[in-house]
């Protein structure tokens, strides 16, 4: 792939823009390339476990690092929203989510939350021998032989709690007032509260919008940078606003 100066590199990435002339640039995968950290930046930048890039490659190389729960060994391979970063020589779990004011950036979170992500589902359609297959925002698309009811009433803009890396479907949240939500893009990434209102009527081309109470008061914005993450609490361990 090609090289990414740092002067063009996404505003989220923890380094220095003026240090070096070029950062790493992410592999193609299952996040685009501005919405994403490479993992190499996550071992040297975020969390000081490599002093220098050779020694991230190397730790990298040995498949000392999981994500989703299976060793990757390609140290440009982009870790995007909702990814878990585990590392078992530490015992040290981290999500990629959006913090407010900062954009994409890694927490940690409890070891119980490590076997499990959330997925926004992005498209549904019916593939060939009558299946029903619906793709995810991490790339994953997943293939029902049996289309049942419960299968049918997924629709786009729901979120799939699937264990990894095993991809069982362990939960469903439909995107409904009442429901806790997280804006994931936009000007006002990373706040988070319950959905108060949902504004379908609008005239093209105006965009269907969404109401949050949060923390910062009652946010309006695109219904498409919303994600449903709980019903009354939020399922996933979330930054502190």
């Amino acid at each position: 792939m090609g090289h990414l100066k740092r002067l063009a590199a996404p505003p989220h990435l923890k380094i220095l823009a003026k240090e070096k002339v070029f950062t790493v640039c992410p592999s193609p995968g299952p996040h685009p390339k501005y919405e994403c950290i490479p993992l190499l930046l996550i071992l040297r930048d975020y969390l000081g476990y490599a002093e220098n890039g050779e020694e991230a490659k190397k730790i990298i190389g040995q498949g000392k690092i999981l994500v989703d729960g299976k060793p990757v060994k390609d140290y440009k391979f982009p870790v995007g929203l909702m990814d878990i970063v585990s590392i078992p020589d530490t015992g040290e779990n981290f999500r990629v989510l959006p913090i407010y004011g900062r954009g994409l950036d890694i927490i940690e979170i409890p070891k119980e939350e490590s076997g499990f992500k959330l997925c926004k589902i992005l498209r549904k359609m019916h593939v060939s021998g009558g299946h029903l297959q619906v793709t995810l925002h991490d790339g994953r698309n997943l293939r029902f032989k049996e289309v049942t009811d419960v299968v049918r009433g997924y629709m786009t803009k729901d979120t799939l709690k699937i264990s990894v890396p095993s991809q069982v479907i362990l939960g469903y949240l439909r995107l409904e007032e009442g429901r806790y939500g997280l804006l994931i893009k936009g000007p006002k990434q990373g706040l988070h509260g319950r959905i108060i209102e949902i504004r379908r009527d609008v005239v093209y081309p105006a965009k269907p919008l969404v109401k949050l109470s949060t923390p910062k008061g009652e946010v309006l914005s695109i219904l498409d940078y919303v994600m449903v993450v709980g019903e009354d609490e939020p399922w996933i361990k979330l930054p502190t606003i």
